[in-house]
């Protein structure tokens, strides 16, 4: 299978200049690589900034790094959607529009008293949704072809990781230090479709329509590390004081095998405006091929006490060294992203009303992404807020999550398009009552 199949980067497209309507429930940028990024955080952590290296929530799942998972203090399933309201606008043309993504179910489970803690979980991992229409004047002046470009589909993950923690001298109330390393792996799958047609203004020619759908799928190992220490001791020794972690984590490289659909045919209209095929210039059935997944790395900072929780980290991805069978891209540019989130409880971790419970959160993010448009590379700033309500009383810590990130994407200026996004948040974390004992061994029935 050629290199130039694999991957959907909109053969004979001039998106950016070219295109008359962006429609779909999805971005014009998706029509380029993977698609749409999602990346793979719930709700409380994308109102952070999407923060995931180094901050810990003991009552939340992240796989960003695996090594968090030892450090759930009870088990926790989180579920939670995101609707996204778009405005692409650029020299000449402007639309909206709107989607909305599931970020994923999943499960974590502390146990062996602490040290030990694993997660399952099924999100999506990138998104294809575009359909812009264009026009080009035919040579002989007899109207204009009407051209139709349509993505959809994307790429899916089913994940389980397990961790494990080494503590050093620690008290009663965690205070000390505690190493923790982890392991992740992720499946990903899933189908991205393309379709390119073009529709004649006489019946002196035949319609074409080409479709292109590449169904991927593989393996990949993830590894994580997160090193917790005391920063400064509170003067209560029934409160934690400030504490510190400093964390890694790591996506190996991966071959990820790839299967091509295509078929391009010319047709007509039927009287009643249905489509009739009348013939088929290529046919491809499940060509097989392989993509070779770049290493992902990311490395972070947080210092916390039972109010206050602030956190820095950085993301890199060499999306530039991306190969289909072999032959490396030159359209793709490497990832880097820089986020700041801060959260604050105001009763700690014990106690207080019900708004003193509540977690409120915000963060800011920098992205440069890893499309390469017409030469240029993306870029991307978002800030987000939310909070975390509690729900079930005092003796649980399960949450109603809400956030918000306001964002923008391009620029209006060399034949790009400018998207401005309102994305919103909404999920739930639920833990049992603390009375109870999950996946505790009895000693006594």
């Amino acid at each position: 299978m050629r290199s130039s199949v694999i991957l959907l980067p909109l053969l004979l497209l001039p998106l950016l200049t070219l295109a008359q309507g962006q429609q779909g429930s999805g971005s014009p940028y998706s029509a380029y690589g993977f698609g749409d990024l999602l990346g793979n955080t719930q709700v409380a952590r994308r109102s952070m900034g999407g923060l995931g290296i180094a901050y810990n929530d003991p009552f939340g799942v992240d796989p960003s790094n695996p090594a968090s998972y030892s450090s759930l203090v009870r088990p926790v399933f989180e579920a939670g959607v995101a609707v996204r309201n778009a405005k692409v606008d650029g020299e000449a043309i402007s639309g909206t529009g709107r989607r909305t993504d599931l970020l994923g179910l999943s499960l974590g489970v502390p146990f062996g008293h602490g040290r030990w803690g694993v997660a399952l979980g099924l999100a999506p991992y990138s998104r294809v949704g575009y359909r812009i229409s264009t026009t080009a004047p035919l040579a002989s002046g007899e109207g204009d072809v009407a051209y139709t470009y349509t993505g959809t589909g994307g790429l899916n993950r089913v994940y389980g990781g397990v961790s494990k923690a080494f503590d050093g001298r620690r008290d009663s109330l965690g205070n000390g230090h505690r190493l923790a390393i982890g392991v992740n792996y992720t499946h990903l799958f899933g189908s991205l479709v393309e379709t390119r047609q073009a529709v004649y203004p006489t019946d002196g020619y035949y319609h074409s329509n080409a479709q292109r759908s590449v169904y991927i799928h593989d393996g990949v190992l993830s590894l994580g590390a997160q090193f917790q220490g005391m920063l400064a001791r509170h003067r209560s020794r029934e409160v934690r004081g400030w504490r510190y972690t400093v964390a890694a984590s790591m996506e190996l490289p991966a071959d990820l095998t790839a299967e091509r659909t295509e078929v391009v045919n010319s047709f007509v209209y039927s009287a009643i405006g249905t489509e009739i095929a009348f013939d088929t210039a290529l046919y491809v059935l499940d060509e097989t091929g392989s993509i070779g997944l770049p290493a992902a790395v990311g490395v972070g900072l947080a210092l916390q006490n039972d109010h206050w929780a602030f956190s820095a980290e950085h993301r890199s991805r060499t999306w530039s060294l991306l190969e289909e069978n072999g032959v490396r891209r030159n359209d793709l540019a490497d990832l880097s992203q820089l986020a700041f989130g801060a959260s604050y409880r105001p009763a700690g971790d014990i106690g207080g009303s019900f708004w003193e419970r509540t977690i409120y959160r915000a963060g800011i993010r920098y992205l440069n992404d890893y499309l390469v448009v017409d030469g240029q590379q993306l870029s991307q700033i978002g800030m987000s807020f939310g909070m975390s309500l509690p729900v079930m009383g005092s003796s649980t810590r399960s949450r109603l999550n809400f956030g918000m990130e306001l964002g923008e994407r391009g620029e209006r200026s060399n034949g790009l398009l400018r998207e401005r996004y309102a994305d919103l948040f909404v999920g739930i974390a639920i833990t049992p009552d603390l009375r109870e004992q999950w996946f505790k061994k009895r000693r006594i029935e």
